[in-house]
């Protein structure tokens, strides 16, 4: 019998079936470069993981002054900090051998071989015979650790410690010995807080004004052996000193092991929800590691409650965005529904934190509320997002919490963004000062918005005199979205009532917003009703939430791959190229390729079964915008339609969450708006 169980399973691998394959940390090596001086991003870059707002980062392996340690720590904090350095090199090590003559200190004899991993950075170091390996993870959401294991190689035994050095250069700085293995180092005028701790029974000492030695006792070392010791780092930010000795103690310093086995287990559970995905995407190599740039990415950029904030989730681009502008959360949330649901769910409370009585969700909410931006709010795509993290887990009560939020939101828009209340929005804000509508779009200084004027609505409510067509367009899809989950928590009346409303206004956009002449979709003006006839991405936003007929759908398609509009070396420019005011190289939303509405417009030719098209194009991405798919490069904010260059900022959330979406969202198998 059991000869035979095995004849089955060769024959079923012979034929093809086999097992998943298992991806690991180590199959992912520098799909990123965070070193100082890389020639791509001199600056370098840092590493963070679990919600810390601190990391570190790798240095020139070429520096031989800053050899044996990793860059850092590296700190965020409110939105002037931006990304600050501790220090080149906090912890700098150096090896002691202990002889008959007393000790000697070791060279290293090669140069630093750095390693960026999904999930952790590594460095190796040689001196002569011995090994020296340095691990760094993150261990908590204000925590991490480094491990060093050192090793003999040789084949005598030897007497090896260390010893650690290194001086807070941070402007200022302030450090303070708490024990013989603890200090504490202040910043941002004593608004955030380090703690250090060095190995149990080492010697730590003052090294100078913010400087510290500390001495790691020798071992024996027999051939083939090694010891190992850890530093863990604690940093709170928008907290007193004693809550971040307080949050350093809760640590377990005696298990690291156990925090590394944990790293392991969560970071290839991310990475197999997300590479397990079945789609032809994901079976090439590339776009596999064009994944996982882009989860790494989200990682980094993710900062947990702190401060005023009450939820946590992925900042748009650290050192460059540090705050949670609203239609980027939930652009976020969409995507870590994917392989981190717990944080996609934190990520959309995160902006309803700071929902107005009245409803508005603000457009960004900060560490310190006096940071936040209130003048005006964001497309409405949050029920979207709630939509997609709800079919990835099947949580009602979540969408219990949600939904009255969601309702509010919804609502506050007709009330207050309705000018003349015949059931089609503008974009506005709280004053009559243009900019705010323009940030409200998130489509900034489209041209679209030239010579636009404000009207006053109500106290503290001014709208554009111009309906948009893509914001009326995601306030169709979202009354789908909520009349589902409507329904999934028994709301059934309500359900109806709002799919009936979802009904009326798709025929509405329909009959307002297109032209028959040109086949496209237009913002129309207030009042007169004239379309604003400027071909732009807007005008594909009715495919990507589904309001457009296939009539329609077929003509927009039609002028998104028109040579004389749109054909530039990657399609979906944010402007036509035909127009005056194209401006790929500079002018947000004038010639740019931002991969969100890259993949509204890919997505929208599926919700239309123009496969085809939207298959060639998912292919094409790698090849035409730079540093998606290539080791090394950071994943970029938009992208130069006419040479695919990449732009502004680097490591940027919404490029990896679309990244994401694009590569896994074939194999889901819910309807993608449930009408």
């Amino acid at each position: 019998m059991k000869n035979f169980i095995l004849l089955l399973i060769l024959a079923g691998t012979s034929l093809g079936i086999q097992a998943k394959e298992k991806y690991r940390q180590k199959d992912f090596p520098n799909l990123l470069n965070i070193e100082a001086g890389y020639e791509v991003s001199p600056e370098g870059f840092f590493f963070s993981d679990l919600g810390d707002w601190h990391g570190y980062g790798l240095n020139n392996p070429e520096v031989d002054s800053l050899t044996g340690g990793l860059r850092g720590p590296a700190f965020t904090g409110e939105r002037k900090l931006r990304l600050q350095w501790l220090s080149d090199c906090f912890e700098q090590v150096t090896l002691v051998e202990e002889t008959e003559e007393g000790q000697e200190k070791l060279s290293f004899t090669e140069k630093a071989f750095n390693e960026y991993l999904p999930g952790m950075l590594r460095q190796r170091l040689e001196a002569g015979d011995l090994s020296l390996q340095l691990c760094e993870i993150a261990v908590s959401n204000r925590s991490t650790m480094i491990e060093y294991t050192l090793t003999n190689h040789g084949d005598r035994e030897r007497v090896i410690g260390a010893m650690l050095s290194g001086k807070a250069t941070y402007k200022d700085a302030r450090c303070e010995f708490l024990s013989d293995q603890s200090l504490a180092v202040s910043v941002a005028s004593d608004k955030h807080h380090f703690v250090v701790s060095f190995p149990e029974g080492c010697l730590l000492r003052p090294d100078g004004p913010n400087a510290y030695r500390a001495e790691v006792k020798g071992r024996k070392l027999r051939p083939g052996a090694s010891f190992r010791f850890c530093t863990f780092t604690t940093y709170c930010p928008a907290s007193t000193r004693e809550e971040a000795i307080a949050e350093h103690q809760s640590l377990d310093f005696g298990k690291a092991g156990k925090y590394l086995k944990e790293n392991r287990q969560r970071w290839e559970g991310y990475l197999n929800d997300i590479l397990g995905k079945e789609t032809p995407y994901l079976q090439s190599e590339r776009n596999r590691n064009w994944a996982v740039k882009a989860l790494m990415t989200l990682h980094t950029n993710w900062r947990s409650a702190a401060g005023d904030l009450k939820h946590g989730g992925v900042q748009p681009a650290t050192g460059h965005f540090d705050a949670f502008w609203a239609w980027d959360s939930w652009e976020h949330a969409a995507a870590l529904s994917v392989f981190n649901p717990e944080l996609a769910k934190e990520q959309l409370l995160t902006m309803f934190d700071f929902q107005t009585p009245e409803g508005m969700i603000i457009d960004v909410v900060a560490l310190y509320q006096k940071d936040n931006n209130g003048v005006c709010s964001k497309p409405p795509i949050a029920s979207w997002a709630t939509y997609m993290t709800y079919q990835r887990t099947k949580d009602k009560d979540f969408v219990r919490e949600m939904l009255p939020k969601l309702l509010k939101y919804h609502a506050w828009r007709y009330q207050y963004r309705d000018h003349d209340r015949n059931g089609l929005c503008e974009y506005g804000g709280i004053g009559p000062k243009v900019y705010m509508g323009q940030w409200e779009s998130g489509m900034d200084v489209a041209v679209k918005f030239k010579g636009v004027k404000m009207l006053k609505n109500a106290e503290g409510a001014y709208s554009f005199d111009q309906e948009s067509v893509e914001l009326n367009s995601y306030l169709c899809a979202e009354k789908f979205y909520l009349a589902y989950l409507l329904d999934e928590v028994g709301e059934k009346e309500k359900a109806i009532r709002m799919r009936e409303e979802g009904r009326n206004l798709k025929k509405l956009i329909q009959e307002k917003f297109f032209d028959r002449e040109t086949g496209y979709f237009f913002d129309r003006k207030l009042g007169s009703g004239e379309l604003v006839k400027v071909i732009d991405i807007s005008g594909w936003i009715p495919l990507f939430t589904g309001v457009a007929t296939p009539e329609q759908a077929e003509a927009v398609k039609r002028n998104m791959l028109d040579p004389e509009l749109f054909g530039t070396y990657f399609p979906f420019s944010s402007l036509n190229h035909k127009h005056p005011l194209y401006s790929p190289d500079k002018g947000y939303f004038r010639g740019q390729t931002w991969l969100n509405y890259t993949y509204f417009g890919i997505r929208g030719w599926k919700n239309y079964g123009f496969r085809q098209e939207a298959e060639k194009y998912t292919w094409l991405l790698p090849d035409r915008l730079k540093g998606l798919a290539e080791p090394g490069y950071p994943i970029r904010e938009n992208w130069n339609s006419a040479t695919g260059e990449g732009m502004t900022a680097k490591h940027f959330g919404w490029s990896s969450a679309f990244s994401i979406l694009l590569l896994t969202e074939d194999a889901d198998e819910f309807p993608y708006i449930p009408q």
